[in-house]
């Protein structure tokens, strides 16, 4: 038995365990998927894969309970792929390791997949138990959450005709989650018109960023690589106009980005002497960006493309002027962020430049309001702008009886009311909203930190809290 299979609830850990061990990225969850479809038949229970490849999984009531409502619980089986400056970890072979660190579960600098796999082992601990009270129960497992949502977005509503869901993706223990942002994706297009060039040429690289997650990390004052290269490109710019061959930051839109470089036709000892003078001003004002770290090498000129300068000032321009970080926030819920949008990934192409961004909103019209703007922007910068995969916010019903009940439960649990709160993040609940307006639901977790980096951790302890507010709260589910 491994480490991680001994900690408490062991049953919760050892799901959690099998999940580590099998690579689940986004649009690679299949593998995970076969293990537990192949668990569920193993103990005759009734399970169905639609053609997006989410999963249900269906066990009648335990003894005395078959009066009681059913209930869902609900999960996402793919987690996010990042990993340190110097791993070499591939994330479609090589399972993720783990160590425990004062109480906290931590991968080696990798992802952890906490987000959402602990949730999912919960979903997965009560469906193959055979001494846990629960009324009749689906596990709702969905693919692609991660990256667009499109797992919730090809549920059929079908699935979703019990009365109550708990969704299990949320990440701060002891509080209740009764609504979330929406998002939509926007994409940039400016065409460079690459021509061949043979001259000297340097790159120049930022790195040692936090990152995090675009959600709930948006306020907390993490520098985005996309940013800080952009501002030191245009200031070396300013100094002596140059060519761009390439931008490269970032591999997810939700992912706040940790590094970014470019390749510049410009001879590198001009542009170190320019560098380090725009670095240590802009490490000033970064404090908390403990390795925060400016590079300047030189780059193979072997057939190298290049924008011409003027185009180059175009591009570094439309880079400068994508809205990033909060943008507005909630008049109707303190200290939570209404609108926000981050520059997920910069990278350039023989399409030209691309800078791809994630909006979120806790309102439908906010994300309308800054579409407008976008637009605006692509046309004063000749660019062209895709907007796509746009997933609504869940309102909170503050008289939802799912919550109520909830509420006692936690009570009882930590003495006190549970906060109510809202995520500046898409959980999928908005979307399963959307199919089954009568649906009632409300999300919980344990404490995660740092999801969506090599930094990810989950609280031990949380665990076993999230797991027997979980379970007191299956045994009250009232009457049908």
């Amino acid at each position: 038995m491994s480490e991680l299979e001994q900690l408490q609830p062991q049953s919760v850990w050892h799901w959690f365990a099998r999940l580590c061990a099998i690579p689940h990225p986004t649009f690679h969850e299949q593998a995970v998927r076969e293990m537990i479809v192949e668990a569920a038949q193993q103990r005759s229970l009734k399970t169905e894969v639609d053609a997006k490849g989410n999963l249900r999984i269906i066990k009648p009531a335990t003894a005395g309970m078959e009066d009681r409502a059913p209930i869902a619980l609900q999960a996402h089986m793919d987690m996010v792929a990042q990993k340190g400056e110097n791993s070499e970890h591939d994330f479609q072979r090589d399972p993720i390791t783990t160590r425990i660190e004062e109480g906290w579960l931590c991968a080696n600098d990798t992802t952890l997949g906490a987000d959402n796999g602990i949730g999912l082992a919960m979903g997965l601990a009560v469906i193959f138990s055979e001494d846990i009270t629960h009324p009749d129960l689906t596990l709702i497992v969905t693919v692609e959450e991660e990256i667009g949502m499109g797992g919730a977005e090809a549920l059929d509503a079908q699935w979703l005709q019990m009365p109550y869901l708990i969704n299990l993706d949320t990440e701060d223990a002891g509080e209740i989650f009764i609504g979330c942002a929406g998002g939509r994706d926007a994409s940039f297009t400016l065409a460079l018109d690459w021509q061949p060039v043979n001259a000297k040429a340097c790159k120049i690289r930022v790195s040692g960023l936090r990152g995090g997650h675009s959600g709930v990390d948006i306020d907390k004052n993490h520098a985005n690589a996309n940013i800080l290269l952009a501002r030191v490109l245009a200031s070396l710019y300013a100094q002596t106009p140059f060519s761009l061959c390439s931008f490269e930051g970032g591999e997810l839109r939700n992912v706040i980005t940790r590094d970014a470089e470019a390749v510049i036709v410009l001879d590198e000892a001009i542009a170190r002497q320019a560098v380090t003078t725009i670095a240590a001003v802009i490490a000033a004002e970064w404090p908390e960006e403990k390795h925060l770290k400016f590079e300047v090498q030189p780059a193979i000129c072997a057939a190298l493309q290049a924008a011409s300068v003027d185009k180059t000032q175009k591009a570094l321009d439309l880079l400068l002027s994508v809205p990033n970080g909060v943008l507005r926030m909630s008049d109707a819920f303190a200290g939570i962020v209404e609108t926000s949008s981050n520059i997920g990934v910069v990278k350039t192409s023989s399409e030209g430049l691309m800078i791809h961004c994630l909006m979120r909103s806790l309102k439908e019209t906010p994300k309308d309001e800054l579409s407008l703007r976008l637009a605006a922007l692509a046309r004063l910068a000749g660019a062209d702008l895709s907007l796509m995969a746009d997933y609504p916010s869940w309102t909170p019903n503050p008289d939802s009886a799912l919550l109520q009940l909830t509420s006692r439960v936690f009570s009882q649990h930590y003495g006190q009311q549970p906060p109510l709160q809202i995520i500046h993040a898409g959980l999928e609940c908005g979307i399963l909203s959307g199919k089954a307006p009568k649906l009632d639901m409300v999300s919980f977790g344990p404490t995660i930190r740092a999801a969506h980096s090599p930094k990810e951790r989950v609280e031990v302890a949380t665990v076993a809290e999230c797991w027997e507010i979980l379970l007191d709260l299956l045994r009250v589910i009232p009457q049908r």
